[in-house]
């Protein structure tokens, strides 16, 4: 018992002394501040949406736009988005007249769009005349933290993110994912979250996206006619080339379980039949099924895989 109470009195006695305050040499500084982002870093928290509009006056322009400050960092999995490019020197807003009234335009973000879609495997140039890939992704902008402006900081960053897979009253909403999305049109990664598609073969509600969910119709792309009349087979020939080079599929129609669908309205949404194309008539190119079966999965860089039958 003696030689417990001894134990015990000697840790007591280092613990009180451990607990003293100890002077510590050196001086305190502060942690650095971190430096812009880089192409390929993951936004880790949902993005902000865009602020209300303000009044627009002929003295409106001008001025660098204030982005929201996101949380950016280099990352492997789950994220809301990523870095596509970063402007060191922001440009100004400039206050323009569309016809419908005056508007403030951002020519930072105007440049951002076209930066993602390269990022997510488009090439610079169209992949095809008449055509516009139709993907859900948006595009936003960020900017430095309080800490790195005062340390003078300056830059914008674009950003790419996925729509949510189902329709959403937020414009601005976006969605989880867990790998990145470059060159995901080559990669196939995020394919489902990509693509749009349509439970009917009617193109009604091509926006909704759900391409995991079993559906008939995959919107690939919309595109116009172009200034002057071009005849259908034209057009037709542009569609089946697009198939082809975004599905990578040997046989894009399944053996003819899958067929090449072209769309051609008019400003009314009436369907145009004829062999001549007016101009400025609206577009759609997309992989229909041909029986009752339906597909349960994104076409979009397929390739050799599987058809994904739902």
């Amino acid at each position: 018992m003696g030689l417990v109470v001894i134990g015990v009195a000697v840790v007591l006695v280092a613990v009180v002394a451990g607990l003293r305050p100890h002077l510590v040499s050196g001086a305190a500084q502060a942690a650095p501040v971190p430096g812009p982002p880089t192409v390929g870093d993951c936004v880790l928290d949902p993005l902000l949406g865009p602020q209300p509009g303000t009044t627009v006056t002929a003295t409106s322009g001008g001025t660098v736009p204030v982005y929201p400050a996101q949380q950016i960092r280099p990352c492997s999995r789950i994220r809301y988005g990523e870095i596509v490019s970063v402007i060191a020197t922001p440009a100004r807003t400039v206050v323009k007249d569309d016809g419908a009234g005056r508007y403030l335009d951002d020519p930072n973000l105007d440049s951002c769009y076209p930066v993602a879609l390269q990022y997510v495997g488009i090439p610079t140039q169209p992949i095809l005349r008449f055509w516009q890939l139709f993907l859900q992704t948006t595009t936003a902008m960020s900017g430095p933290s309080p800490r790195q402006e005062a340390a003078g900081q300056h830059w914008a960053a674009c950003i790419v993110a996925l729509r949510p897979a189902d329709a959403s009253p937020d414009p601005s909403a976006t969605q989880r994912y867990g790998s990145s999305v470059r060159g995901a049109l080559q990669t196939g990664r995020q394919r489902n979250q990509l693509g749009n598609c349509v439970p009917a073969v009617d193109w009604i509600d091509s926006g909704a996206g759900v391409c995991g969910r079993p559906h008939a119709l995959e919107v690939l792309a919309i595109g116009d006619s172009g200034e002057h009349p071009v005849t259908r087979s034209q057009v037709e020939l542009t569609c089946q080339q697009l198939v082809r080079q975004l599905t990578a599929i040997p046989d894009p129609t399944a053996g003819g379980a899958l067929s090449i669908q072209l769309r051609v309205q008019d400003g009314s949404s009436t369907a145009i039949t004829t062999a001549q194309i007016p101009s400025h008539s609206y577009l759609g190119c997309g992989v229909t099924t041909t029986g009752t079966r339906k597909l349960g999965g994104s076409l979009i860089a397929l390739g050799r895989h599987p058809i994904p039958w739902a």
